[in-house]
């Protein structure tokens, strides 16, 4: 009996969740969207995701060698003109370098003048006194030449002597040519060939100072053109390392604004220069800004700026293409921002909405 009345309450328990279930009709809840989604306002338009960016792309200033900042010249927001001072590493060691090149450089210019300045009084003096003597010797010596060989014509005197005599009066000359030759030498001043080389050496010390003067100022990063400061990655103290992988400012020309949008490949069939477009930017889909297409770069790269969406490819490649933003946006546009791009397509119709 037990048996029968477990078996009819579980028949029970089994035909009410039966009836439980069937008769439920609770819906699922609808999480309302966050914002509304980008419509392509053209019939048959070009969908596309872009990034803003400056006139001139975003430029990432790095230092050229690496080391401690000493100081920040410029500010996030800041205008900027090309050749403006951004920021300044350490230079102390070249300018050690410099104080060693400046006094090789005085060295030479002292040394070059030195060789200019010559001959000096002082030295022209005793070389003039020894050509006298030179000159007071060989008359002494003509005299006893003379003065024996009249004695030899008398029978006083003997041939020895007056070839001993005559080769002293040669001698006597000859150290007179060497005094007047030393002499004009010491006048002529420094030789052309000597100065020449004084001047090459001046000119390689001052090459040299400029060398180290220009190693110096590359420790001053500067602006490469007339940009807006976007961001500042240094402060004093800190170490700016030689590389554009975590450069220490981003500028950027904002004076006009482009999207940079990234066309699939398997819409490019349908894409054609002189387009017009419209952006939106997402989070105020309502609000388009239109675009003038400036130019397509015709080469196919990977694709590397994903949105998230899950429809989404990946494996493709695309073609950018660069449209600048025409007046005065209906909303901020930020550089970096991501923007939702619309290109009409070949059928060239109006935009929608």
């Amino acid at each position: 009996m037990l048996r029968w009345i477990t078996l009819l309450l579980a028949v029970a328990g089994l035909s009410l969740g039966v009836y439980v279930v069937s008769t439920a009709r609770h819906e699922a809840p609808r999480v309302p969207l966050a914002a509304p989604p980008s419509i392509n306002p053209f019939a048959d338009g070009i969908a596309a995701s872009g990034l803003v960016e400056g006139l001139s792309r975003n430029v990432r200033v790095a230092a050229v060698e690496g080391g401690v900042v000493v100081g920040v010249d410029a500010e996030v927001g800041q205008r900027v003109r090309a050749g403006d001072p951004l920021f300044r590493v350490d230079a102390r060691p070249l300018e050690a370098e410099l104080l060693r090149a400046a006094a090789a450089h005085a060295a030479a210019v002292a040394e070059l003048e030195r060789l200019r300045s010559l001959p000096r009084p002082e030295e022209v003096a005793p070389l003039e006194a020894a050509v006298n003597a030179a000159a007071a010797e060989l008359a002494d010596w003509e005299d006893q030449w003379k003065q024996t060989q009249q004695a030899l014509e008398l029978a006083a005197g003997s041939p020895y002597e007056v070839r001993r005599r005559w080769f002293a009066m040669q001698a006597a000359r000859e150290h007179l040519a060497r005094s007047r030759a030393q002499l004009d030498l010491l006048k002529a001043g420094a030789w052309e060939q000597d100065l020449r080389v004084a001047q090459a050496r001046v000119a390689a010390a001052e090459a040299d100072v400029r060398a180290v003067e220009l190693l110096i100022d590359r420790r001053t990063v500067r602006s490469p053109i007339d940009a807006t400061v976007l961001k500042r990655n240094v402060e004093p103290g800190e170490f700016a390392p030689a590389s554009d992988a975590s450069p220490a400012f981003v500028l950027a020309d904002l004076s006009r604004l482009r999207v940079r949008a990234r066309v699939d490949e398997e819409d490019l069939p349908g894409l054609a220069p002189g387009r017009r477009g419209v952006a939106r930017v997402r989070g105020a889909a309502e609000l388009s800004v239109p675009l003038r297409m400036v130019r397509i770069e015709p080469l196919a790269v990977s694709k590397v700026d994903l949105t998230g969406a899950s429809t989404e490819r990946v494996d493709t490649r695309v073609v950018e293409v660069i449209l600048e933003v025409e007046g005065e946006p209906p909303v901020t546009l930020y550089p970096g921002q991501m923007v939702d791009v619309f290109i009409e397509g070949p059928g060239a119709a109006a935009p929608r909405g």
